[in-house]
């Protein structure tokens, strides 16, 4: 597959960026449910979420803290379908303790053709 040469200015889109990576906590609920699979301790890729453009991290932040159990919920289910598996009453403390979250305010569009959803 031939690549081009990636031009010197990128293109933003207007989005922002939440990169969500599982801490302890995460790793040792999916083994719990899982016991009988080989255990887990990292994972080599990562949820990004995309959300509208926002004025600053600061209120990507509070997005986040107002939006986080849709976070929590879609990390559970990439694992665990089953919602009784879930853990019950996730608080945003919850969160902070079973995910890190990196916020990026820009997201460089490096491809020539448009961006779809499955």
């Amino acid at each position: 597959m031939d690549l081009d040469p990636i031009p010197y200015y990128y293109e933003p889109i207007n989005r922002n960026a939440i990169l969500v990576r599982p801490k302890q906590p995460f790793y040792d609920w999916v083994n719990k449910v899982f016991k009988d699979d080989q255990p887990i301790s990292d994972m080599d890729e990562h949820n990004i979420y995309l959300i509208r453009e926002m004025g600053s991290n600061e209120d990507i932040k509070k997005w986040i803290k107002k939006n986080f159990d849709n976070l929590f919920v879609n990390e559970l289910n990439d694992w665990c379908t089953d919602e009784s598996d879930w853990p019950t009453n996730r608080t945003y403390k919850m969160f902070g303790l079973w995910f890190d979250v990196e916020v990026h305010s820009m997201v460089l569009d490096l491809e020539e053709f448009p961006v779809t959803k499955d």
